[in-house]
């Protein structure tokens, strides 16, 4: 394989740069400065104007702001309406469960015995019903 020769070009030899020419300038005279005198201007004349104004906007911007919050909240706060009128009348409708009395400890806790009594009879019913059915199957199995 070939390797490939860069050819340079060579660069031009530098030149120093000539020494700068010293310019002169005639001496300005300093009136006052813009510096000294804005203040006085900006305390006395603008401040007043701008605070106010600061607070004018403000208060526009706050009253703006929640006038479109609320336009965009308008459809929803109408649904939010109807779903409790919707709510209350089903609760209406709905009869009065349960006892409004208030149960003892005592009186709940035999409701809970009664209940779970009563669902273990149920499950032992239906493994007796599942247990016949697998004896006879046995019982045609043998024959």
């Amino acid at each position: 394989m070939r390797r490939r020769i860069n050819h340079r070009s060579s660069k031009p030899a530098r030149i120093p740069d000539p020494a700068p020419v010293p310019i002169e300038t005639e001496p300005v005279e300093i009136i006052e400065s813009i510096q000294t005198i804005e203040p006085e201007i900006v305390e006395e004349d603008l401040m007043p104007f701008v605070i106010t104004n600061e607070d004018e906007i403000i208060n526009y911007i706050k009253e703006k702001a929640t006038k479109e919050t609320l336009k965009s909240l308008a459809p929803l706060l109408e649904k939010l309406e109807e779903a409790v009128k919707q709510q209350q009348a089903y609760q209406a409708a709905a009869p009065a469960t349960g006892n409004p009395v208030a149960m003892t400890y005592e009186e709940q806790l035999k409701k809970l015995q009664e209940a779970s009594t009563g669902k273990l009879k149920e499950k032992e019913l239906k493994i007796a019903e599942r247990m016949t059915k697998l004896q006879a199957r046995f019982a045609n199995i043998r024959k």
